[in-house]
C-alpha cells in the first residue's frame, strides 16, 4: 500500500463503518483487484468516467455538516447581488462584463431563476473542515450518474456481502430524484401544468438533439416516472430533447403539438429573449438560464473572501465565509491583504507559489487551473503574467485534502486526495458525487486525468 499518511483518522471521521470497511478491504484481494468489479463496467452509455471500486460510508454527523456548509455557501452566492452589490446594477454589469446595467437588473429582479437554480459545489475536506474551492451553477454538471453508479456498486458481490455481514442499512440521496422533486414543487408554486400533464425539455444545440429512444432520454423518463410514483403525484410526465430553434415563440410554449412546462439547458446556450420573456411572465420554468454564467463565476468566491469582514454580512454569514471559503482574490496589480499584512499581489504570489492556485474565473471542467506547488517556477511566472495581462483570473490559497484510502491501479490501494461535489436544487441538498485521485499523482483532482468517480452510501 502506497503512502504513509494518517488515513485512519480521516475515515473514522466519516463513520466507524467506513473505517472498518477499509481495514478489511486493504488486505482483501476481493477489493484490491480491480478486475473483480465487473459490475462497474456496465451502463457505459450512461456513465462517463472511470469509477472508483470502493464506496464511501458517510455517517449522519459528517453528512449534516456537508449539507450545512454546501447550502450555506450556495445561498451566499445566490444572494450576491444583494449582499455585495446591494442591487447596484451598474456595478454588477461592470464587474461581470454584462454589457449593460439593464441585463443585471432583468436577471436578478423578481421573478429570478437565481432562486431555483441547479448547482454543485467543489469542496475539499481539510484539517480545518470543508473548504469551497468552486461553486458551479449549470444543469449539465458532472455527477448526474450517481444513482446509476450506486445501483451498480450495490450489485458488486464483495460490497453487498460486506453490507450484509455488517447488518448495515444503507441509503443514498439521489440527485436525479431530488431534481425532479424540485421541478415538480416549482411547477406547483408557479401554477404551471395544472392539467396534470408535465413536459420537461432538455434543451441542447440543434446537432445534439436525440430521439425518444436514446438511452439517456429513456433513462431520465424512467426516473421521472419513478419520482412521480414515489411522490404519489397524480400527473403524467414526459421528457423530450430539443433545441430552442424547434420551439415557436408564443405563449404558452409549444414543441410541435406538445406544451412545454419546464426547460433544462444542457449546453452552452444563450437563452433566447422570447424564452426569457415567457419565464418572467410565469409561462414556463427555466433551469438555469442567464443567471448561471454570473453565479458560476469564480469571481464570486473572491468577492466573498475579500469582503467577509464588511457589514454586508450577518454574523452567521461571516462565519460561513471565514470558516469555509479559502482566501481568494482577483488577480490584479493592486495591493492586497494577506495574513495580517499588505502586499502587492503579484509579488506575493510570485514569491510564494507553493501556497497558491491560479484559476481562470469563467473556465470549467478543470481547465485553466494551475497549482503552484505542481508547476515549475518559470511556468508559474508566465501563468501569473498571463493572468495579470488578461484579467478575469483569481488566485486562491491552496487547500490540502485530508488523506483518504481507496483502491488504485489494477491491484492495490493508496492514499488519495478527495473533492466532494454536493448538489443543491434551489434551497435543498441534492446528494453528492466524489472525485478522488492518488496523492502520488500530484496536481488538481481531475476526472479527465488520473481521478476516479466515487459514490457515498449514507449510514
Amino acid at each position: 500500500m502506497e503512502g504513509s499518511a494518517d488515513w485512519q483518522s480521516t475515515h473514522h471521521g466519516l463513520s466507524e463503518i467506513d473505517f472498518r470497511f477499509r481495514e478489511m478491504a486493504k488486505s482483501s484481494p476481493d477489493f484490491l483487484e480491480r478486475s473483480r468489479f465487473h459490475a462497474l463496467e456496465r451502463n457505459r452509455e450512461l456513465t462517463q468516467y472511470r469509477l472508483q471500486p470502493w464506496v464511501t460510508f458517510l455517517g449522519s454527523g459528517k453528512l449534516e455538516e456537508l449539507k450545512r456548509v454546501s447550502l450555506g455557501v450556495n445561498n451566499l452566492i445566490k444572494n450576491i447581488s444583494e449582499l455585495i452589490f446591494h442591487e447596484d446594477w451598474v456595478k454588477m454589469a461592470e464587474f461581470y462584463h454584462l454589457g449593460s446595467p439593464s441585463i443585471a437588473e432583468i436577471v436578478f429582479s423578481s421573478p429570478t431563476d437565481a432562486k431555483t437554480v441547479f448547482s454543485r459545489g467543489d469542496f475539499i475536506d481539510t484539517a480545518g473542515g470543508f473548504k469551497c474551492i468552486e461553486f458551479n451553477f449549470a444543469p449539465n454538471l458532472g455527477g448526474w450518474d450517481t444513482s446509476i453508479i450506486t445501483r451498480m456498486h450495490l450489485s458488486v458481490p464483495a460490497t453487498s456481502s460486506f453490507i450484509a455481514r455488517e447488518g448495515i442499512s444503507v441509503h443514498y440521496t439521489d440527485p436525479i430524484w431530488m431534481m425532479f422533486r424540485h421541478i415538480f414543487a416549482d411547477l406547483r408554486d408557479k401554477q404551471l401544468a395544472s392539467d396534470g400533464n408535465v413536459t420537461i425539455a432538455f434543451v441542447v444545440q440543434p446537432w445534439e438533439v436525440v430521439p425518444e429512444d436514446n438511452p439517456k432520454i429513456m433513462f431520465f423518463q424512467r426516473e421521472m416516472n419513478r419520482a412521480i410514483e414515489t411522490l404519489g403525484l397524480e400527473i403524467s410526465g414526459k421528457i423530450v430533447s430539443c433545441s430552442y430553434q424547434d420551439m415557436a415563440p408564443r405563449e404558452p410554449l409549444f414543441l410541435g403539438a406538445r406544451r412545454v412546462d419546464a426547460l433544462i439547458e444542457l449546453s452552452n446556450i444563450m437563452t433566447p429573449t422570447f424564452i426569457y420573456r415567457l419565464f418572467k411572465g410565469g409561462c414556463v420554468a427555466l433551469y438555469n438560464g442567464p443567471v448561471d454564467r454570473i453565479l458560476g463565476s469564480k469571481r464570486n468566491l473572491a468577492l466573498l473572501s475579500q469582503y467577509a469582514a464588511s457589514r454586508s454580512f450577518s454574523d452567521a454569514e461571516r462565519d460561513m465565509i471565514e470558516s469555509h471559503i479559502p482566501w481568494t482574490r482577483l488577480v490584479s496589480p493592486d495591493l492586497i491583504d494577506y495574513e495580517g499584512g499588505t502586499h502587492p499581489l503579484y509579488d506575493l504570489v510570485a514569491a510564494h507559489q507553493d501556497r497558491f492556485v491560479l484559476k481562470k474565473a469563467d473556465s470549467f471542467g478543470g481547465k485553466d487551473v494551475f497549482i503552484g506547488r505542481s508547476t515549475a517556477s518559470e511556468e508559474w511566472g508566465r501563468r501569473l503574467d498571463t493572468a495579470l495581462a488578461q484579467g478575469g483570473w483569481i488566485v486562491q490559497e491552496v487547500q490540502e485534502s485530508l488523506p483518504y484510502l481507496y483502491q488504485s491501479g489494477e491491484y492495490g490501494c493508496s492514499v488519495h486526495d478527495l473533492v466532494w461535489g454536493p448538489f443543491c436544487f434551489g434551497d435543498a441538498y441534492g446528494g453528492v458525487v466524489l472525485r478522488m485521485q492518488p496523492r502520488a499523482s500530484g496536481g488538481a483532482v481531475n476526472l479527465s486525468l488520473n481521478a476516479t468517480e466515487g459514490i457515498v452510501l449514507e449510514v
